[in-house]
């Protein structure tokens, strides 16, 4: 049985409208990498379709759509990361929620127009917080606790 709200609801599905194929035996941190993995793509591909022709406004549409689209998986993450139940640390937390507000900038200035530049600072963003989430230790391998003694977060939103 789920521990929390956020993997009751299985937000990232329906909020992206996409199915993520994750096994049910997957951690809350697989699913973050690939719906942000998922958003990285569908911006790389739609930068590259209005590359092609800037001036297509069936083009412009798909890649306006690709930047809203994670634009929402982004202000999920900052819901989130402001919940009292989130179990992340402050400072990470903190940190998600900033760098979440980047990315609502980013989006506002790059939705309506091209903006290559903006595009690309999006996909590396959830590239490198994808890799972050994908790097699992291998089985049987300790885990040192942090400094801090505090718990290694496992999900952005949640501790599964």
């Amino acid at each position: 049985m789920p521990h929390n709200s956020y993997q009751k609801l299985g937000v990232y599905s329906k909020a992206q409208k996409v199915t993520l194929d994750v096994p049910e035996a997957n951690n809350g941190r697989e699913i973050d990498a690939r719906a942000l993995l998922h958003c990285a793509s569908k911006l790389n591909d739609a930068k590259d379709l209005l590359r092609a022709d800037p001036k297509s406004k069936d083009k412009l549409k798909v890649y306006s759509e690709a930047v809203r689209k994670n634009q929402r998986l982004w202000t999920i993450f900052q819901v989130a990361v402001t919940d009292p139940e989130n179990p992340l640390p402050e400072s990470l937390k903190t940190t998600l929620f900033n760098l979440s507000l980047y990315v609502d900038k980013a989006s506002f200035s790059a939705v309506g127009r091209y903006a290559p530049q903006v595009i690309d600072s999006l996909i590396s963003i959830n590239r490198i917080i994808a890799a972050g989430l994908s790097k699992v230790p291998p089985a049987g391998e300790v885990v040192p606790p942090p400094v801090d003694t505090r718990d290694i977060p496992t999900s952005l939103m949640t501790s599964a």
